[in-house]
């Protein structure tokens, strides 16, 4: 797992010393989307990269200077099963064609032709826009949108201690999607706690919604770097109770991606099974297979 965080230095190449703007951060409750961040943040401070700002759809402020780069977060939302995402990526790409646009590791999936093809249309358009991909099926979707795609790990690998070890409880954990993205496989292996991330982290969410609306209203009077600074702290509590749940286990099984990533980020044993489009498959045959703590291998599809 360690060597997968160095993989991520070929994107100081693309930065090239210029002040970046971090966008689409997450202000909800996915805990995977939230290690991506933090792993993000990591690279970024120990590579003492100018951060100019750290913007969510809720807050972006369009103060982009010429050669400043815009790196847009990681994750799972490169796609029409997130629109509000993926428009905003879209727009923001369209609006700034004379900065250089780094899409941080993403999978792509689209559900309908028309809306692939419109997004590559107006990606396509773009002379500077390099995407990173997390599997080799992104990749060739990525190839219609730009020549500059990348094949690069998941950012929350820059997470990884080997010094992190599991409780010898006995117990297995079944972290089970639901949400659109679920697979609805029936799990025939032991388990003896099951749940998922907005379960987990449940009595969270007022905390994180009254976050967003923070966000859209300290924007007008000026004061959302703040919000966002103090969402940012907040975060490593919900990530911190994440990984304090998954190290009661010392077995999980799991059909989130994050659930295996951060599994294997804590030296946990785990098996992964795949989500509803082939997500969780693309990344363990591209990165983790090989790992000694990936079983299970025979329930990919």
């Amino acid at each position: 797992m360690g060597s997968l965080k160095n993989r991520h230095r070929d994107i100081l190449k693309l930065i090239n010393g210029q002040p970046v703007h971090l966008l689409d951060v997450p202000v909800y409750g996915n805990v995977g989307d939230l290690l991506i961040l933090k792993g993000t943040e990591t690279f970024l401070k120990e590579n003492r990269v100018k951060v100019v700002q750290i913007a969510s759809i809720h807050n972006f402020n369009e103060n982009i200077q010429p050669g400043e780069v815009i790196l847009f977060q990681g994750g799972g939302n490169f796609g029409d099963l997130y629109p509000v995402h993926q428009l905003h990526r879209e727009s923001v790409i369209a609006k700034y064609r004379n900065n250089r646009v780094i899409v941080l590791p993403q999978s792509i999936h689209f559900e309908r032709p028309e809306a692939f093809d419109a997004c590559a249309a107006t990606l396509q358009l773009h002379p500077d826009l390099h995407i990173l991909v997390r599997d080799v099926g992104s990749f060739k979707s990525a190839l219609q949108m730009t020549g500059n795609c990348h094949l690069m790990p998941d950012m929350a690998h820059q997470l990884y201690s080997s010094k992190t070890r599991p409780a010898s409880s006995g117990l297995r954990l079944l972290f089970q999607r639901l949400d659109k993205e679920s697979s609805d496989q029936q799990v025939d292996m032991k388990w003896d706690t099951k749940t998922d991330w907005d379960l987990l982290i449940a009595d969270e969410m007022k905390t994180i919604c009254f976050f967003r609306r923070q966000l859209e209203r300290s924007q007008k009077i000026g004061l959302d770097c703040l919000v966002m600074r103090l969402w940012l702290i907040y975060k490593n509590r919900l990530i911190a109770k994440a990984e304090q749940f998954f190290l009661k286990h010392d077995f999980v099984i799991t059909d989130r991606l994050h659930g295996h990533i951060l599994a294997s980020l804590l030296n946990t044993k785990n098996c992964v099974l795949d989500n509803s489009y082939g997500k969780n498959s693309g990344y363990v045959d591209a990165w983790t297979k090989t790992s000694p703590l990936v079983s299970c291998k025979e329930l990919l599809t």
